[in-house]
């Protein structure tokens, strides 16, 4: 496959998907209507609010999306004077640039590393990566995520060593942690990285320079505090505490109908509370505790987490992008009831097929990585820089992992395989 061809072919696909989102209902997850809701609100209440303001007024509405991607989305639809076809065109095509420009930017540093762009091997593992254009056809902020990871990737490679560099890079932090809570510690590796890493005689100013997205960090947390009464950044990670990591716990360890007696009592209890702050103290306390007694089961889910997130061929992702059934045949939903030959089952269908080939290329996918991080060929500080942002995600994916999460960091896979395929065909000409 020519350089030619395989543009031409990943064009396609986006625009098949970018199509059906046009032609088609528009697809829409929870998340999605949030992020719409926090949009329409600082377009006509000047509030940054995840939520139907005409409903019961929920404080953790006010801090659960952060600012940045309801912000583009407000931009899009001042531009659209109120025309939602225009909209949803105008969004979603900025969101397939970027998509291309991001796969555009695995090419150029691949041709940095002095090695040949695989573009039939490229093709074959972004066929079978659906999640890249589903969620650049989304209302998510995936694919904005994925531009200032695989961004900054291209800032430490290109850019020299100074203060213009930490002056983007402390930029490009910022804005991953004003999209997603997730990357919040970012704020704390960058001052790490500028003390350990760069070599420069101004290192004081470079180092007041790497602390901005911890200002910034401090700054909205004291925000939050003003509008709510709780210091926090974002109220997610109060609610992934309880729902997600101390639930899936409490259902592996009792099943789903004591789980579900159990959270309701720690949310019923909190309602109880006099203020907002009190409420989060006691969920986030309760919620610790039962994990901290359960620190042994709880390790094993995250680690099995972990898995899901790089091995999750994504039935989620296609089946809310083309409105398809899924809720029995998620690997969150099986697990509720143990149910393994339910999951399997699952797999005996047209789309089980499709998902069985994306889980046999992500097991492949692994095997690559690993070969990259054992290779004696590639330097230690090559590693660092290529396995950082895919380290850092899994790590912080919690006990349910899903494609979703990893979808952010693929380009930079392809990057390590693309070097892996390399280093194998120069080892072998030798």
């Amino acid at each position: 496959m020519n350089r030619r061809r395989f543009w031409i072919l990943v064009i396609v696909i986006h625009l098949v998907f970018f199509g059906k989102q046009l032609i088609f209902e528009h697809s829409l997850l929870q998340d999605s209507k949030e992020y719409l809701y926090a949009a329409e609100n600082l377009i006509h209440s000047h509030t940054l609010y995840a939520g139907d303001l005409s409903e019961k007024f929920n404080p953790n509405f006010l801090t659960k999306r952060p600012v940045l991607f309801p912000l583009i989305i407000a931009f899009f639809k001042l531009i659209s004077f109120g025309n939602p076809s225009l909209f949803w065109f105008l969004i979603l095509l900025i969101q397939n640039i970027i998509s291309l420009y991001c796969i555009k930017l695995v090419e150029k540093i691949i041709l940095h590393f002095k090695g040949a762009f695989n573009y039939k091997i490229a093709f074959i593992f972004l066929l079978f990566t659906p999640a890249q254009a589903i969620y650049a056809n989304f209302i998510m902020s995936e694919i904005w995520l994925q531009l200032i990871l695989v961004y900054i990737l291209n800032c430490l490679i290109f850019n020299q060593e100074n203060l213009k560099k930490i002056g983007l890079l402390s930029g490009l932090c910022i804005a991953a942690i004003a999209l997603k809570p997730v990357m919040i510690f970012l704020a704390f590796c960058l001052p790490l990285f500028t003390l350990f890493l760069l070599k420069t005689k101004t290192k004081a100013l470079h180092l007041v320079v790497s602390l901005l997205p911890v200002l910034f960090v401090f700054t909205v947390s004291k925000w939050n505090e003003k509008r709510t009464g709780y210091f926090q950044y974002s109220s997610i990670s109060t609610i992934n505490l309880l729902q997600y990591n101390t639930y899936t716990l409490l259902i592996n360890k009792y099943g789903v109908t004591k789980a579900d007696s159990i959270v309701d009592n720690i949310q019923y209890e909190a309602d109880k509370t006099n203020t907002y702050a009190l409420k989060q103290h006691f969920i986030a306390h309760e919620s610790s505790k039962i994990i901290k007694e359960n620190i042994g089961n709880y390790l094993y889910l995250h680690l099995r987490g972990m898995v899901f997130c790089i091995m999750d061929p994504g039935r989620f992702d296609i089946s809310q992008f083309f409105n398809l059934p899924h809720r029995q045949s998620l690997l969150y939903e099986t697990s509720k009831k143990n149910n393994t030959r339910q999951l399997l089952d699952s797999f005996v269908n047209p789309l089980g097929i499709l998902l069985m080939l994306i889980l046999i290329i992500n097991i492949m996918k692994v095997f690559v990585v690993l070969k990259f991080l054992i290779s004696k060929s590639v330097q230690l500080n090559q590693k660092l820089l290529l396995l950082f942002f895919p380290i850092y995600i899994v790590i912080l994916t919690g006990p349910i992992g899903s494609s979703r999460f990893s979808m952010p960091f693929f380009p930079i896979v392809l990057i390590i395989i693309l070097m892996t395929v390399n280093l194998h065909k120069n080892e072998s000409s030798r």
